[in-house]
């Protein structure tokens, strides 16, 4: 879809900050079809069907033999390279890509770092006789000495080796393809955000068209679960029209290169009534293949009830042909195909050591080469050079590049979408506009059939031409509001400024019949206001008789002949004399039992009188 810089038709309220416009990107593009193509909604019930675009480029009357180009870049190879025991092993080969590996389970998924830590240490088992069959194998016969002519036979552990087996196919099976769908997660949140709040360079606009519009709702009530409403822009992405895909499990999108183990999952997840998210090869209605990021959730009414489940869905085709942010996955494709040379082979003796521990590297550091020193090296000199840099690093200092990963509880779902997705509203169609489901972020008492408008903070414009678009329903709504903590029917003048800046994301989800069922709202916060705006009442002015009495105390302070004004004069003793009244007082207030002499107390309660009183004041 092209959407041109004069499609977007703005409407500025009287609020600077609060700016809304209408965008045509989830609405069918009838302007930008070539020509001889069928303009407008087609009247029948698949009236979302795909429709064949005239390249002028183009020569073939049939799409190229898939075996005759086998040579060529092909999505379903791709995918099964994604998702195998090389790429896994590609990670482990490159340390900062194993670094994040690792980093991902200990805060995503714990319950999968000890089979972690049992493979690499089954792995050490084995490289350690690797090695030892090394040096086995590498003593000479010696002459005289009968028993030195047969060598050694080599260790062999296949039980050892089966182990380590299952416990790679085990991360290979479930943990790489969630450290896959994290990744992706991120770098399609960035994109999104950028694009909702219209941050997204103009090159990369036309690229991101259809993101934060393809979802889908499902009745788990009904047999099999079907799809009872689905945005155009999903209809789009499948190709499957409506009258195809509504009332039908979404199982139509499997092939026969899906990967059955995420299949597996996700029917798990139904089944537990849990959010998941997982990435998907989907096939469209033409049979093209498609790399699907899906995002889905439960949603649950007033009393905790599991009615629908929601799914968003994201094309990250391109994203998987580019490699973004698979470095080691890069590598290993750069390897396969012989544009980087093959690394260097390694001995067993390197291979070994490269999966010691800072233990063990401080062990060798100080043992190793004790039988082969002909001088023996003090201890405290040899600590000196050899002992490893420490480092310092406060734990309460939370990174602010990553984001800690959210607690999921095991026994109850809670409605969690992952990535851009984390704050979303579901919509009865206008003109009722109330909020029915929500997620976890913005569940509080009372949102649930309260009404959408009255959330809306600024300006009465924004409300009005808000209600207006999702009156319209024939196209989504992208708009910066004020959200505001708590409903408020009616707006005034002093609750203009009121309510935190965000952007909303309104996309409409359509029924059988082709009328909008409810609207699915993403919720972004604004990058120029991250933080809450409140609004604090400000101090009253110090009574003219309090500035009088602290003019002829001795603390410091120089009364000009105004009753409004007055200037202070440095004077290092008072301001020592005030400091130490001051926390005299707070320990009165903190240990009002304490035994404090008289005159201590009443030097304190003198000397800060009037900064109590003017802190008394600003707290009223």
């Amino acid at each position: 879809m092209h959407t041109s810089p004069e499609s977007y038709s703005r409407a500025r309220s009287s609020a600077d900050s609060v700016i809304s416009y209408e965008t045509s990107a989830s609405s069918i593009a009838t302007n930008t079809l070539p020509p001889l193509q069928q303009k407008g909604v087609q009247d029948d019930a698949d009236r979302l069907s795909p429709l064949l675009e005239d390249d002028p480029k183009s020569f073939d009357l049939l799409a190229p033999n898939e075996a005759e180009t086998s040579k060529g870049y092909s999505l379903e190879t791709r995918s099964d390279e994604l998702f195998s025991r090389e790429h896994l092993q590609a990670i482990f080969n490159d340390t900062p890509s194993l670094l994040r590996f690792t980093s991902f389970l200990s805060k995503a998924r714990p319950k999968s770092v000890p089979i972690l830590i049992y493979y690499l240490d089954a792995l050490k088992a084995i490289r350690a006789i690797n090695y030892a069959n090394a040096v086995a194998e590498a003593l000479d016969p010696l002459e005289g000495h009968e028993f030195t002519e047969n060598g050694a036979r080599p260790t062999v552990n296949a039980v050892l080796e089966d182990k380590a087996r299952q416990a790679f196919d085990a991360l290979v099976r479930d943990d790489l393809p969630a450290f896959i769908t994290q990744t992706f997660i991120q770098v399609v949140s960035v994109s999104i955000q950028k694009r909702i709040t219209g941050n997204l360079p103009p090159l990369l606009r036309e690229a991101s068209e259809g993101l934060a519009e393809v979802f889908c709702l499902t009745d788990p009530s009904r047999t099999d679960n079907p799809i009872i409403f689905a945005s155009e822009e999903f209809h789009r992405t499948t190709q499957y029209g409506v009258g195809y895909a509504i009332g039908r499990n979404c199982r139509f999108l499997q092939g026969p290169r899906t990967n059955k183990h995420s299949v597996a999952r996700l029917g798990k997840a139904i089944r537990e009534c849990k959010e998941i998210s997982e990435v998907f090869l989907n096939y469209r209605r033409d049979g093209s293949p498609f790399m699907n990021l899906l995002m889905m959730a439960p949603l649950m009414d007033s009393r905790g009830n599991i009615r629908y489940f929601i799914g968003a869905q994201v094309d990250i085709s391109g994203l998987i042909k580019d490699c973004t942010d698979l470095d080691a996955f890069r590598s290993m494709l750069d390897k396969q195909e012989g544009q980087v040379p093959e690394d260097e082979a390694k001995d067993e003796f390197q291979e070994l050591s490269e999966m010691f521990n800072n233990t063990e590297l401080d062990t060798v550091r100080r043992f190793g080469g004790s039988m082969h020193r002909e001088h023996r090296v003090e201890q405290d000199d040899a600590s000196i050079y050899h002992r490893p840099r420490v480092l310092l690093k406060d734990t309460m200092v939370i990174d602010s590049d990553s984001e800690p990963a959210p607690k999921v509880s095991l026994n109850k779902a809670d409605g969690r979408l992952s990535g851009v997705y984390k704050h979303y509203l579901l919509l009865r169609p206008h003109p009722s506009l109330r909020i029915l489901f929500t997620s976890p972020s913005l569940r509080v008492p009372g949102i649930l059939q309260s009404r959408f408008l009255d959330r809306i903070g600024g300006s009465t414009r924004v409300r009005d031409s808000l209600a207006e678009a999702l009156a319209d329903g024939t196209r989504g709504v992208t708009a910066k509001i004020r959200w505001l903590a708590s409903a408020a029917a009616h707006l005034d003048s002093d609750r203009a400024e009121e309510g935190r800046p965000r952007w909303i994301h309104c996309t409409p989800l359509l029924g059988k019949s082709g009328a909008v069922g409810v609207w699915m709202v993403v919720l972004v916060d604004d990058e120029k206001s991250s933080h809450l705006v409140r609004r604090f009442r400000q101090a009253p002015p110090v009574p003219n008789n309090i500035i009088r009495s602290r003019a002829i105390s001795p603390t410091g302070y120089n009364l000009d002949d105004s009753d409004t004004e007055y200037m202070p004069r440095p004077s290092t003793r008072t301001s020592i004399r005030n400091g130490v009244a001051r926390h005299a007082a707070l320990d009165a207030i903190r240990r009002p039992e304490s035994a404090m002499s008289e005159q201590r107390a009443a030097r304190a309660a003198s000397s800060g009188s009037a900064s109590q009183s003017i802190h008394s004041f600003a707290l009223s």
